[in-house]
């Protein structure tokens, strides 16, 4: 009988919050864990594909008359498939014992070191991919005579192992463009493949962080 209308407002508004904030917090709980296990479950999955896919190239390669090439692309894509296990066995280590959003932010963290050193990584793979396709197509028969002809076409005294001066200057000038744009070009795939739930990833920690500041 003491307590005014005011305090009785008060009261029902604190009771309220109290039914619907830990709902609110457990729905971003639970968006959170399904977002992280989907993109870890993504990672493991694309890590399979590219062993399958690199097995799969060496026995086309080795069919097609150019094992090499395939033996060459799978030591190429060794070290990415050491690293992709590494990189994702650290983010199943990363701490649980915390708030979803610290979580989140800590795999955020993780995810964006892991992109950086994939970067780094592609910078070298995409030269060497390109440096390998060339030499492969230029070692083989159907290259030899593509060379022959273009060398009865246009003649030029500046000729090394048999192939003209003006395709040993295309293929600088290509190579030269592979490593400038090698880093855009893993951004391009990754965003491909993954964009849409990095964009999530993005949007439910600006939610939780604005749903922590208030």
């Amino acid at each position: 009988m003491n307590k005014s209308i005011e305090t009785m407002w008060k009261q029902g508004f604190i009771s309220e919050g109290e039914l619907v904030v830990p709902k609110v917090n457990d729905l971003y709980n639970r968006k959170s864990q399904n977002l992280v296990d989907k993109l870890q479950h993504m990672f493991a999955v694309n890590i399979k594909a590219i062993v399958i896919g690199a097995l799969l190239l060496l026995v086309v390669m080795s069919l097609i008359g150019a094992p090499w090439l395939g033996i060459y692309i799978c030591v190429l894509l060794a070290p990415l498939v050491l690293m992709a296990r590494k990189e994702l066995d650290k983010s199943y280590n990363l701490s649980k014992g915390q708030s979803s959003l610290e979580y989140l932010e800590s795999f955020n963290a993780w995810l964006q070191d892991s992109i950086t050193r994939y970067a780094i990584y592609y910078k070298f793979f995409y030269p060497l991919f390109y440096v390998g396709m060339v030499s492969q197509g230029l070692a083989s028969d159907a290259g030899t005579r593509v060379m022959a002809r273009l060398l009865k076409a246009y003649p030029t005294d500046y000729v090394f192992l048999d192939i003209p001066g003006y395709v040993w200057g295309l293929i600088t000038v290509l190579l030269l463009v592979v490593i400038k744009y090698s880093a855009a070009l893993y951004r391009l795939d990754l965003n491909m493949i993954y964009g849409r739930q990095f964009k999530k990833l993005e949007e439910l920690i600006k939610d939780m962080r604005a749903l922590k500041s208030e």
